[in-house]
């Protein structure tokens, strides 16, 4: 027993010693709609983990709430109750990142890869004749940019299951967040 939590301390160690390891905690805006629909705005916040294996390359993952849904009215602020379908749902993306550092205290990253997200909140429009379904999953896209501490990136996000039952619509989300990077 203790060769194996020396072993699994001095792996750590090891590891802790090359990592590369950071924090961000972000809150940003985001437009969504479902399908054809017309975009509904929201909020979108989270904390997010990354590891960089080198100066190139990386895995992150995180945490975030996001609220996404879709409008029937052409105006980008009407939300009445029946024309609006709000939708919250907490992400968990796993995304791999290639990047480069621009100088000593900046840093430009793509992030792509997979996400799932879990409903927690749906308000559909009375007309409606669909539910939302419980789980969505799909892929994500973006960029970051960070100066020292701070980050700000856009991203994109299409969800690969149908977000309604019955329905063809999609979630599809654009975000632009700015956080602290720790």
């Amino acid at each position: 027993m203790k060769k194996t939590a020396m072993a699994c301390l001095l792996l750590l160690v090891t590891f802790g010693a090359s990592a590369r390891l950071h924090a961000d905690l972000r809150l940003g805006a985001s437009a969504a709609t479902l399908g054809d629909r017309h975009l509904k705005l929201g909020l979108r916040g989270g904390a997010t983990a990354g590891y960089l294996f080198n100066d190139h390359f990386g895995l992150r993952t995180g945490l975030h709430y996001a609220m996404k849904g879709a409008t029937t009215s052409s105006d980008l602020f009407d939300y009445a109750a029946d024309r609006a379908t709000r939708l919250s749902y907490l992400e968990l993306p796993v995304e791999a990142t290639v990047g480069c550092r621009l100088s000593p205290r900046s840093r430009f990253d793509l992030h792509a890869g997979p996400y799932i997200a879990r409903l927690l909140r749906a308000e559909v429009a009375r007309t409606a004749s669909y539910t939302v379904r419980k789980w969505d999953a799909g892929i994500g896209i973006g960029f970051d940019f960070a100066v020292g501490h701070f980050v700000v990136g856009p991203e994109v996000q299409y969800g690969l299951l149908r977000a309604a039952s019955p329905g063809d619509g999609h979630n599809i989300a654009y975000s632009l967040t700015a956080g602290y990077r720790f």
